[in-house]
């Protein structure tokens, strides 16, 4: 072997027992996490078999020691925001897919839009309805059940016009959707 090529290999060997110590102590991490990780999903599998039996103060409280365990739990943000609202706790459910959308940037985020604006829509907030679904189809133009949602958004806050144009949209989108062509028949027939 030429002595350069010796030097090559002896700086090599000594960069590889460098770094021994620094992934010995990043498989640690990683079995932290992996440990956090079954925790939290066995924590959310408790909450599930509690909303089941429709228990929903134990099983918002089983997804919230999920994500105190393991924030990566995503399912338990969206699980913990429907018993939440399952419980009449708009607040908390609006909250808890707030936080899935800012933790998860990139998650399906029209989706959380359209779901946080029907606990909104439901809960009595038209005008915060509105914003959340007029983003969700912003994000989603297909999305026809997130143009219905707004509907009635737009309906319950007077403005009668744009809750035509969104039903007539969701047709447009799912021309077999029989719940906004209702709608139209029923605004059409108050607002002659």
């Amino acid at each position: 072997m030429s002595a350069p090529w010796y030097w090559i290999r002896q700086w090599l060997v000594v960069a590889c027992f460098a770094a021994v110590p620094m992934v010995v102590w990043r498989a640690g991490d990683v079995v932290a996490e992996t440990r956090q990780d079954r925790l939290a999903a066995a924590a959310y599998q408790q909450g599930v078999a509690l909303q089941v039996e429709r228990r929903y103060g134990e099983a918002a409280a089983a997804y919230r020691k999920a994500l105190t365990i393991s924030p990566r739990a995503t399912a338990a943000y969206t699980a913990l925001g429907d018993v939440e609202f399952r419980q009449g706790h708009t607040d908390e459910a609006v909250r808890a897919y707030r936080q899935l959308m800012a933790t998860y940037p990139y998650a399906y985020v029209a989706e959380l839009h359209r779901q946080v604006g029907l606990f909104e829509l439901r809960g009595g907030r038209f005008e915060a309805a509105g914003q959340d679904l007029q983003q969700a189809v912003a994000l989603d133009p297909q999305d026809w059940v997130a143009f219905h949602w707004l509907g009635h958004a737009y309906y319950r806050l007077g403005d009668f016009r744009s809750a035509r144009g969104a039903w007539g949209h969701a047709l447009t989108l799912n021309p077999d959707f029989s719940p906004a062509r209702d709608q139209l028949r029923e605004l059409d027939a108050q607002h002659r």
